[in-house]
């Protein structure tokens, strides 16, 4: 059996909420395994809830560049150790490099980018070295997205805070609806949406084989420690999965501004009222310390 360590049970609780006693016990029922400990919490109801398996307690801001012609979407994760230094000059004004560099360059990944060579003759890497050295914190480039709709149009939003932020590709079959003003103000509506419910996926066919999977173990093992008959369970799952897409799949979430709704109806009506069908091609949401 793995060694039950603090450092392990400080990690599991970071994760789920739940106490130094049942993680010590969700540990040692499932010989240290981390996933099946944050599962069996779920099961017995005492994980709060089930947290990405990647943290991180950096601080920092969402920053982003959006095209006039809403042809070209750009949006990074630039991570610092505190708000304090999120908010300063140098900070922001490495972030609004490093967007400015990526608009106008398509990159693989973060090290591709980071790599790179800035009009200044500095790489990219060595912009950030040069503000770490100046402000005496960690700076991370954590993650970029970059959208090029040719075929379709970008939208942004970044809350008020800075931590938050969305980026959305629409694309309508008429062309000609992308330069009306509803078409934009859905748009918007939907970035919001997006950045305020924290979908995971567009639709119930995204989402992997082996995540439903772990959400039927878990439902199933819910409804036998409540007492449920065998012949009952497998009927009831179903159900619960509804559930689980209406809260992680964009198209199947509650409208916020108006929960009789779901998105999907909100595009219909959005399509109706422009004589076309409009369709979500793929959406983005950055938040700092996720």
């Amino acid at each position: 059996m793995a060694e039950i360590t603090a450092a392990k049970v400080k990690e599991l609780r970071e994760r789920t909420g739940s106490g130094m006693m049942d993680c010590k016990k969700a540990l040692a029922e499932t010989g240290g395994d981390m996933e099946k400990a944050i599962d069996y919490l779920r099961e017995k109801g005492l994980a709060k809830a089930a947290k990405k398996a990647e943290r991180t307690a950096a601080d920092g801001r969402i920053f982003h560049i959006l095209s006039k012609d809403g042809k070209l979407g750009v949006m990074i994760e630039l991570n610092s150790e505190t708000d304090f230094v999120a908010k300063t000059d140098e900070f922001n004004g490495l972030g609004d490099k490093i967007t400015a560099h990526l608009a106008a360059k398509s990159y693989d990944d973060v090290p591709s980018l980071l790599a790179s060579v800035h009009e200044s003759g500095s790489t990219i890497n060595d912009l950030v070295t040069a503000i770490i050295a100046k402000l005496g914190e960690n700076i991370v480039l954590k993650r970029f997205a970059r959208y090029d709709a040719a075929n379709g149009k970008a939208f942004c939003y970044i809350h008020s805070n800075y931590k938050v932020g969305a980026l959305l590709e629409l694309e309508a079959d008429d062309k000609s609806a992308m330069s009306k003003a509803e078409f934009d103000e859905l748009g918007h509506e939907i970035c919001m949406q997006i950045a305020a419910a924290a979908p995971q996926y567009l639709v119930s066919d995204d989402v992997p084989a082996d995540v439903l999977d772990r959400e039927k173990a878990v439902y199933r093992q819910q409804l036998i420690d409540e007492g449920k008959p065998a012949d009952k369970v497998e009927k009831i799952i179903p159900g619960k999965l509804r559930k689980y897409f209406e809260t992680v799949c964009l198209l199947e979430q509650e409208y916020i501004r108006d929960t009789d709704k779901k998105v999907k109806d909100v595009i219909a009506e959005a399509g109706k009222k422009l004589g076309t069908k409009i369709t979500v091609r793929r959406f983005e949401r950055f938040a700092i310390g996720e």
